[in-house]
């Protein structure tokens, strides 16, 4: 290339220069002169964002409209991304990660430890509870583990300080710290994603943190929504818990979400209020009881808040929408008799004890007889619902299973209480009248069997024997009516099947020579006679004998148990929905079998052995007592055989109202266990208005 055509390409160039900045020069005279008041205005303002804003839960009531569940305000402490150390500077973070962890441990509060590994007894290994986080953590979404979930805990925990840089630090240090960077990464740490550190914290705390903020740069407290107990040990169980939502909730609320968003009529505003209120990994959820049962109606629709910040700092917060908070929940629970059958149950369980190898457990269902709602469900021992979380490893590892709901979720041997049903399907199946009688001479035999009974009751008609319990009596039935009858009319009642309760139940079993079969069994002839006085392989709920003794009680009209009144706004002007009685199904059969029944059941509450606890009750009852044996393995490997005590029983016997269905594990006899439904019946048929707090023994709150 020649040296004049270098001198004419760099004169064109610093022309094009030239002329470019000439035509900068006049666009920034343009903006600062003609368009100034508009770019003014536009640096003002320089971003503007918008957030959700979360809805508070709705508030639970019992059936009298007293709360049982509210809020109250308290302090999150969290991340913000914007003032957080960066990704980057690793090793930042964790000084500042792990001073705020010695800072919370230092004062023994909880920080949210979300690493699927953890430490037990001393072992490394994998949290069980946390499978689907584990699986992400050694995915190529993150480790990248070559093993994939072969890997071994040690092996992921090395890989975890090798990409936080956490060398420096103790293994169990480390694996803390590591706990938190993995948070924010499962998390989805960002600016707007904050993440969530610790939850609940004490104001003491969150001004020592605003204090020294220069030691912890992008930590800050949030004011969040909390839920405040009316009692924290009566209605544990019927409550619930509200926790982070975990990956299968998330995916399962994910998939309900995109189910709603096919629908191709919807508004863009409907749209995007969805979209809003869709679940965060963040989120609350209930994960029990009425919390998880009423979860769509008590979460509450979130707001949209935009934000403005202008050049100067200032910031300008205003509301596209306002969060609205959950509806209000009304159950069919009666607070103050909750506490008074949870007391009664406490005190009959420490004075029913059995042995000394096994403690005592029990549950009380207290129902409706017109209706089917559930007034009461106790279940001992029970637990501390505001130490849930802080406890749960203990309570977990409790033999006594203080989390279990015994009155839904435990199926017993019903021992005695079944005899009301034999003794119905007997007169219906005209195996015996009122007229007739069997023999008792202490002893029925059945080919090589001999079973016994408790006395030599002599000449007995059905409410004689109902009255006496007597087991030849009802050997006797089991044997002429055989399972399939007994099972007919046993299956009417609703005994080993669902209820269709809102909250989780077991189905129980109903012995028959199916599932004998199914289980590589051979039905025996000894097994029917055994199910006819509530042995064999029966098994039921408290919630299933508390709805058959109702269905006896209140003429064959079996309903359906429920424990959710109604559903309210927050503000309680609107009805969202309130639920009917349902009537599941209706005996057909006699009245004069049902009353013949009913006058036994009489009869037990008069003059057999529960006769001595209701001298003091102030309405005619009628009920039946049980006690079945159960096999149990004692600490040292011992097989010890133990009794459970049953009971049930309805009120007023001329017009019933409620019926009651008691169980004591590890109890004396049916007949001890009975004592537990005499101050229930005195408070709620003497119509009190006030209860002192339930003085529960310390024996049932772990």
């Amino acid at each position: 290339m020649s040296i004049e055509l270098r001198k004419r390409r760099r004169i064109s160039g610093t022309v094009i220069i030239a002329v470019s900045f000439l035509f900068l020069l006049l666009a920034v005279g343009k903006n600062q002169i003609i368009d100034g008041d508009e770019y003014k205005a536009a640096a003002e303002s320089l971003a503007v964002s918008s957030s959700t804003v979360k809805a508070s839960r709705g508030e639970i009531l019992d059936c009298n409209g007293n709360p049982l569940v509210t809020n109250r305000q308290g302090n999150s402490v969290v991340f913000k991304y914007a003032e957080f150390p960066e990704a980057e500077h690793q090793e930042d973070r964790n000084t500042l990660i792990f001073s705020l962890i010695k800072l919370f441990e230092k004062n023994d509060i909880q920080w949210i430890d979300r690493l699927p590994l953890i430490y037990k007894n001393q072992k490394l290994i994998v949290d069980e509870d946390k499978m689907t986080e584990f699986k992400y953590m050694v995915s190529e979404n993150m480790l990248e583990m070559e093993k994939g979930e072969k890997s071994t805990p040690d092996e992921c925990l090395d890989a975890l300080i090798k990409r936080y840089k956490l060398e420096d630090y103790s293994r169990q240090d480390a694996r803390k710290i590591a706990s938190v960077c993995f948070g924010m990464k499962y998390l989805s740490f960002s600016i707007a994603s904050p993440y969530t550190f610790a939850e609940d914290v004490p104001s003491e705390i969150i001004s020592v943190i605003m204090e020294k903020s220069s030691t912890y740069p992008g930590v800050a407290s949030e004011s969040v929504s909390y839920r405040e107990y009316s009692d924290t040990i009566s209605y544990s169980h019927v409550l619930g818990v509200v926790g982070s939502i975990s990956a299968e909730e998330y995916e399962s609320e994910a998939k309900k979400l995109e189910e709603k968003l096919s629908d191709e009529t919807l508004t863009g505003t409907e749209i995007k209020v969805l979209k809003n209120n869709a679940y965060s990994l963040n989120d609350k959820y209930g994960k029990s009881g009425i919390e998880a049962a009423m979860e769509s109606y008590l979460r509450g629709t979130n707001g949209i808040k935009t934000t403005t910040t202008g050049s100067d700092g200032t910031v300008t917060e205003e509301y596209l929408s306002k969060p609205v908070q959950g509806n209000t929940v009304v159950t069919t629970i009666d607070g103050e008799l909750q506490k008074i059958a949870t007391e009664a149950l406490a005190d009959m369980l420490v004075d029913n004890k059995n042995s000394a190898y096994f403690g005592t457990a029990g549950a009380m269902i207290v129902m409706n007889c017109k209706t089917g709602a559930i007034l009461a469900n106790v279940s001992l021992p029970t637990y501390d619902i505001t130490k849930y979380f802080t406890d749960y490893d203990k309570l977990i590892a409790d033999k006594q299973s203080p989390l279990w709901n015994r009155g839904l979720q435990s199926a017993y041997a019903p021992g005695s209480t079944m005899k009301p049903a034999i003794a119905l399907a007997s007169l219906e199946e005209e195996v015996i009248t009122t007229e007739s009688a069997e023999y008792c001479g202490g002893y029925f035999t059945l080919e090589d069997q001999t079973f016994k009974c408790l006395s030599t009751h002599g000449y007995l008609n059905v409410t004689t024997a109902l009255q006496k319990s007597c087991n030849i009596f009802f050997f006797e039935m089991g044997q002429k009516l055989g399972i399939d009858k007994m099972n007919k009319y046993c299956g009417l009642l609703g005994l080993g099947q669902k209820t269709g309760v809102e909250l989780p139940e077991a189905e129980g079993v109903l012995a028959s020579i199916a599932n004998k079969e199914a289980a590589g069994q051979i039905w025996n002839p000894g097994d029917t006679v055994q199910a006819a006085i509530g042995q064999s392989d029966n098994l039921f709920t408290p919630l299933q004998l508390a709805n058959y003794c109702a269905t006896i009680a209140n003429g064959g009209t079996r309903l359906k148990p429920y424990m959710i009144k109604s559903v309210l706004s927050a503000d309680m002007s609107e009805i969202i929905f309130e639920t009917e009685p349902q009537v599941v199904n209706t005996l057909n059969v006699s009245k004069k079998n049902l009353d013949i029944v009913k006058q036994g059941m009489r009869e037990v509450v008069l003059y057999s052995g529960c006769n001595y606890y209701f001298q003091d009750c102030i309405v005619d009852a009628a009920g039946k007592t049980g006690t079945s044996q159960v096999k149990k393995q004692t600490d040292s490997g011992e097989t010890v055989v133990c009794n459970n005590g049953f009971f049930i029983s309805f009120a007023p016997y001329d017009d019933p109202e409620i019926a009651i269905a008691i169980v004591a594990e590890n109890g004396q006899t049916g007949s001890k266990t009975s004592q537990a439904a005499v101050p229930v019946y005195n408070y709620y048929f003497s119509q009190k208005t006030s209860f002192n707090e339930a003085g529960i023994p310390d024996t049932f709150v772990p």
